[in-house]
This record gives C-alpha cells, sequence and structure tokens, in this order.
C-alpha cells in the first residue's frame, strides 16, 4: 500500500469504495491565487454548483505544474506519457457541502492526454505551447490559441520560505486541500475524486512577464499581487468521475 493511503485524517469525505483508476506525480507546483467578485464567475460556474467564498470573496487560481510517472491501475508506467507540463484555471465550489475544484481550462504539450482527458473525463483539456525551466528560479511559460482567441502565461518564481504543512482554517490549507473535481457535460453533473497526502507549501515569490489566461475576467483581475504558494513535489490518485 502506498503511503498516501496511511494518511486519511486530513480528507473532509471518505475515499471512495472502488479501486483507484490513474496516478501521477506533480512537480514543481506554483500555486497563484486572485480574489475576485463572486458575480464575475456566476455566469461560468454550472448552476448546480455553489462558489466556495473564504473572506467573503470567491477565488480564482493558476496553477502550472509538471506531470510524470502517470499509470493506471495494475499497469506499468506509460512511456507515451512519461512526462509534460500542465497549467490549470481553476476555482472553488461546493456541491452539497462538499469542497471541490471546477476547472475552467487544462493547458498541456501532450497531445495524446489532451484526447484521451476530453474523451473519458470530460474536462476542458487543451493543447498548449509550454516551455519551463525547473530547477532553483523556475520560469514557465504557456500560449495557447485558437482562431482569435489566444491566452498567454509567462511567470518566474522562487519559494522563500521553508517547507510547511497549513492549518485549518487558513486560506493556505482552503485553497490547496481539496479532494474532488466537479464538471458538467450537458445538464448532467459530474464528480471526480482525487486522494495524496497535505500539500508540503513553501511561501513564494512571482514575478509576471505576460498573463491574458481566462478571458471571459475583465484584464485589470490581474492587476494585483497573487497569494503565491510552491510545492515541490506530490504523488497522486484518481478515481473515475461519477454522475451525481
Amino acid at each position: 500500500m502506498h503511503r498516501s493511503f496511511l494518511h486519511l485524517q486530513h480528507r473532509p469525505i471518505p475515499l471512495p469504495s472502488s479501486p483507484w483508476l490513474m496516478t501521477q506525480v506533480w512537480s514543481n507546483v506554483l500555486f497563484m491565487h486572485w480574489p475576485i467578485q463572486p458575480e464575475a464567475l456566476k455566469r461560468v460556474v454550472p448552476p448546480c454548483l455553489q462558489i466556495d467564498l473564504y473572506d467573503h470573496t470567491a477565488w480564482i487560481g493558476l496553477v502550472p505544474f509538471q506531470v510524470s510517472n502517470m499509470r493506471f491501475h495494475g499497469l506499468p508506467s506509460i512511456p507515451l506519457f512519461r512526462s509534460f507540463l500542465q497549467l490549470n484555471v481553476r476555482t472553488y465550489v461546493t456541491h452539497q457541502g462538499i469542497p471541490g475544484i471546477y476547472f475552467f481550462s487544462l493547458d498541456v504539450n501532450h497531445l495524446p492526454s489532451v484526447i484521451g482527458a476530453r474523451l473519458f473525463c470530460l474536462l476542458p483539456f487543451r493543447q498548449s505551447k509550454i516551455a519551463a525551466t525547473l530547477n532553483g528560479s523556475c520560469r514557465f511559460q504557456s500560449s495557447y490559441s485558437f482562431g482569435q482567441e489566444e491566452e498567454e502565461l509567462d511567470v518566474c518564481y522562487t519559494p522563500l520560505s521553508s517547507p510547511y504543512s497549513a492549518d485549518k482554517g487558513t486560506f493556505d490549507y482552503w485553497a490547496t486541500e481539496r479532494y474532488c473535481l466537479f464538471t458538467s457535460r450537458g445538464n448532467k453533473l459530474y464528480r471526480g475524486d482525487i486522494h495524496h497526502t497535505r500539500w508540503s507549501l513553501q511561501k513564494a515569490d512571482a514575478t509576471f512577464f505576460r498573463n491574458t489566461m481566462a478571458p471571459f475576467l475583465p484584464a485589470n483581475y490581474w492587476n494585483e499581487q497573487p497569494i503565491v504558494h510552491f510545492s515541490r513535489e506530490k504523488k497522486a490518485f484518481f478515481w473515475p468521475l461519477q454522475k451525481m
């Protein structure tokens, strides 16, 4: 048994009774969060979900990272899926009291992952041009374009503090310790469960050279300095989507 399954007390919801479907390792994870008025999200979040608030406000997150060691339950690692880069745009929601994540986009530089995820995960994966320098000071550059639509992120980031585990009740805990995602297809809502140990976080500094992500938001939302956290590595397990 992986050590992740020996640590369950931090989960707000029980593990699913069925076996996990897939596992990945996330490396050099950067969490960047900006406050946003809930009204700005209501038209882009399914009405069956409630926008989750911290300090009376909604939050939007940009999360770039590297994916590696992806494999399905009972199978060895897949060479074709050995490593790729990913950038998630997300917010926080609840459904029937269960806290989770809602994704607006998931950009990767790996076409097979895009095709598989869109077919089986019902998530808005997109193929993007992504490059990263991942060492003591990391730089992550992503560019997505479709027709006249273009979204870019170019950010340099450096961890500043020693690693720590966030305390319950803090923003750090609220924004990172989430163990399911919600997605929809038509008028049907689905939940996907996730499991990992608690995040080991570091305070971090980020310098932006360009940020035009989430064009459904007014550009001035990005003018404010975000709350930034870094995490070196996390192994995560995923379960199949369940219709709610």
